[in-house]
């Protein structure tokens, strides 16, 4: 006897979806004028050893994350950023927005 499977006759369906999926999720690169770039710099340089939320843009994807600044060198464009133990290096290219986290209001608020 052969079990009746949904959709198992149709495997291009479920590659059609896939892609469709992958295709709504892409996002182009973010361009920033000359002046937001040298503003978000001098901001990520005086957030430096702080708690930030980074947002970046990175092969089509956009993605989010809470960390501290450890440094930025120039040469190489790189931002060199710490979430928890470990270590990140992030194109300051990519790199769209950036806002100070103080998580410690935070807490104040919820116990206030």
């Amino acid at each position: 006897m052969i079990k009746w499977a949904p959709f198992a006759t149709m495997p291009e369906q479920y590659e059609n979806v896939d892609r469709l999926k992958v295709e709504q999720a892409y996002v182009p690169k973010p361009n920033l004028t000359d002046e937001l770039q040298q503003e978000l710099e001098l901001k990520l340089r005086e957030l430096i050893s702080k708690n930030v939320i980074l947002r970046y843009w990175h092969d089509g994807y956009e993605y989010q994350v809470e960390c501290i600044i450890e440094s930025m060198d120039d040469w190489s464009g790189v931002v060199t950023v710490r979430k928890e133990d470990s270590f990140m290096f992030v194109q300051f290219e990519h790199i769209y927005s950036v806002d100070e986290y103080d998580y410690m209001s935070d807490l104040d608020y919820l116990y206030s």
